[in-house]
């Protein structure tokens, strides 16, 4: 082998060493990392051994996972209070039917939480027309009005209270009082038609050509205090409106408990007074007597298995691309091994070319 040629071999040797070795080097790098990333799945492990889950007490005791549907929605779990959610705008958070119907129910001049009752609970589904609702109301307050009962008598002496409040003032109707006047109002309107609708909603149901039959009295009641709710809100959304990656929202636990940890939903205590007025007061799971954070149950061992499993996954994944770096390494150990032997071979090539070259001259 001439000079220049073992030169050549000798400086691409050189060069695939150094390659190999900073192979080498990456491959340790990426174990020390596999390293890390195994602590890191073992402490995700150990974190959902010791999670914490949102539940809702019902009235027996028991704990139920929360989740939208099972803690506001309109089959919640009966508990020692009423619920709701408002988003980070304040505004309600409520089913598909009732984001829905609200909007058409406002959309035609509707903002009585009674009347978008009566509209709700109509036969089949179908909506009962809302023009024709004040009607309705006035007929059946008529109907009643001297029968003599001390709902029929209250409701009378509500409705000359109002009128009282127009002589006072002046004023023809309604729109010719002050604010400060319809502001009083409308505060013994809103409660005339509380003791009518507690006394006579079914009545007012069959005005508008329903069946008196079909009248359901729970639904009714739930349409009413939700449409308060959102009143106080100052609006709605769906709850569809957060379905994501995992889907249906308003049956996803883990969505809701990490929505409320992380501050975009906050948890509220519905309060009615005497009067069917409702006020939205905020809540927190960590100190709630029905809604807690509760150390993992029995309602959880599904998690648990999920995390079990995705525990062991994860290892084997680890495990795996460990064994395929350390075989990695021993390719290159083995391939740095026949370089280096080679190197020295071809330096001892070069070192007696030049003795025998340069020797004759000494």
């Amino acid at each position: 082998m001439g000079m220049a040629a073992s030169q050549a071999r000798l400086l691409t040797i050189t060069a695939r060493l150094h390659d190999v070795e900073y192979k080498a080097q990456s491959i340790q790098n990426a174990k020390i990392q596999l390293s890390t990333q195994s602590d890191q799945v073992y402490q995700e492990y150990l974190e959902a051994l010791d999670a914490t889950t949102l539940t809702v007490k019902d009235m027996d005791g028991n704990l139920i996972t929360a989740n939208f549907n099972n803690l506001v929605g309109k089959n919640a779990v009966e508990s020692g209070f009423q619920y709701a959610l408002t988003a980070n705008n304040g505004h309600l958070i409520v089913d598909d039917e009732i984001a829905d119907a609200y909007d058409k129910f406002t959309a035609l001049g509707g903002n009585d939480p009674y009347q978008f009752a009566i509209y709700m609970v109509g036969a089949d589904g179908q909506a009962v027309e809302y023009e024709n609702l004040e009607q309705y109301e006035e007929n059946v307050f008529n109907k009643n009005k001297n029968n003599g009962t001390p709902a029929d008598d209250k409701m009378l002496d509500i409705e000359k209270d109002m009128e009282k409040l127009l002589d006072a003032s002046g004023a023809n109707d309604y729109n010719d009082l002050s604010d400060e006047d319809k502001e009083k109002y409308e505060e013994l309107e809103n409660y005339l038609k509380y003791i009518l609708y507690n006394n006579y909603a079914d009545q007012i149901f069959a005005e508008s050509g329903e069946d008196i039959e079909d009248f359901n009295r729970e639904d009714f009641d739930y349409y009413v205090n939700i449409f308060k709710q959102i009143q106080q809100a100052g609006g709605c959304v769906s709850i569809s409106d957060y379905n994501g990656p995992n889907g249906d929202a308003a049956n996803d636990s883990d969505w809701l408990q990490n929505m409320i940890k992380c501050g975009k939903i906050s948890l509220n205590i519905v309060h009615t007074d005497n009067k069917g007025n409702a006020e939205l007061r905020a809540s927190s799971p960590s100190s709630d007597s029905y809604v807690s954070y509760s150390e993992t149950t029995d309602i959880d061992k599904s998690a648990l298995a999920k995390a079990e499993a995705e525990y062991e996954h994860k290892t084997k994944e680890i495990d795996a691309k460990d064994k395929k770096y350390d075989m990695d390494l021993s390719k290159l150990e083995t391939e740095r091994t026949a370089l280096t032997t080679e190197y020295e071979s071809v330096k001892k090539v070069i070192s007696d070319n030049i003795e025998r070259t340069f020797g004759i001259f000494s």
